[in-house]
């Protein structure tokens, strides 16, 4: 069976290097800086089974990822989850009224975070 993929979208280096350290040894794991950096990665053909998302990265935010994302037919399906320091209710509403699937705050748990990814995976 193949392993499945998340696309990991923050732009900072240590989130990202502490999430490919961590959930690399259940997940195939790519890495994206920004919003741009990801959808260059869907376009190429890299298609995740999964999204992790930051929400305030440069260039493109991830609330602006997300509505690019399900928009288009051809990522619409993927499951998206939110992982930012951004905490207010009405960020997590927005968020979730733009279609992710998951929203989860920094700092997190990195346990949590992987039964989340797992639990929004097998229910697809």
């Amino acid at each position: 069976m193949k392993q499945q993929t998340i696309l990991i979208v923050d732009d900072s280096a240590n989130i990202r290097r502490l999430l490919a350290h961590n959930l690399g040894k259940q997940f195939t794991v790519l890495l994206a800086e920004d919003g741009m950096t990801a959808l260059d990665k869907l376009e190429g053909g890299q298609l995740p089974d999964l999204m992790l998302i930051d929400v305030a990265m440069p260039g493109m935010d991830g609330f602006t990822l997300t509505e690019k994302l399900k928009a288009d037919d051809r990522f619409s399906s993927i499951p998206l989850m939110m992982l930012t320091a951004k905490d207010k209710s009405t960020d997590k509403v927005r968020g979730l009224k733009l279609g992710v699937d998951d929203y989860i705050t920094k700092p997190f748990n990195i346990e949590e975070l992987g039964l989340r990814i797992e639990k929004l995976l097998n229910t697809r």
